[in-house]
């Protein structure tokens, strides 16, 4: 049985109907009389693909696993488990992307002072531009800004 499962796994992840062989493979684990094991199974499965090969998005999951848990309790813990790790990693994501903001937003500050200082108050126009630029741009301009002689230089 969970041959027949890995082999089904393999040969469905890249075909044009991936959630169509996750409700197949969801099936076959269904039948697999230990629980532990199948719910192990089935957590790699969502992993791969969820995650891995990002062929089928996590609401897509969360209903097929809905539509195949019929009651079963080890299949609502399993469930409820995987919701609360899908939060969770939810929750660090947004932490680092935010973190990652407040990072740049300090960079932006910091070049906005150092052009104030060597320069003169920034035009609206170059707050614009470094409120527009990703993080590397703004670390660039930040290291030409030593040697800039104008603040066309800082941008070339």
């Amino acid at each position: 049985m969970q041959t027949r499962l890995v082999q089904l796994a393999m040969r469905g992840i890249f075909s044009g109907a991936p959630v169509e062989r996750l409700t197949e493979l969801f099936a076959l684990i269904a039948l697999i009389e230990d629980r532990t094991t199948a719910m192990e199974i089935l957590e790699s499965l969502l992993r791969y693909y969820v995650q891995g090969t990002r062929r089928v998005d996590e609401p897509t999951a969360y209903a097929l696993l809905q539509q195949h848990s019929d009651g079963d309790s080890t299949m609502q813990t399993f469930i409820e488990r995987y919701i609360e790790q899908g939060k969770q990693q939810g929750m660090e994501l947004g932490l680092a992307r935010g973190r990652q903001e407040g990072r740049q937003e300090g960079q932006t500050v910091v070049l906005l002072r150092q052009i104030e200082r060597k320069f003169g108050p920034p035009s609206e126009a170059v707050r614009l531009r470094i409120a527009g630029a990703d993080a590397e741009t703004i670390l660039q301009w930040s290291d030409r800004i030593l040697t800039a002689q104008s603040l066309d230089g800082l941008w070339h």
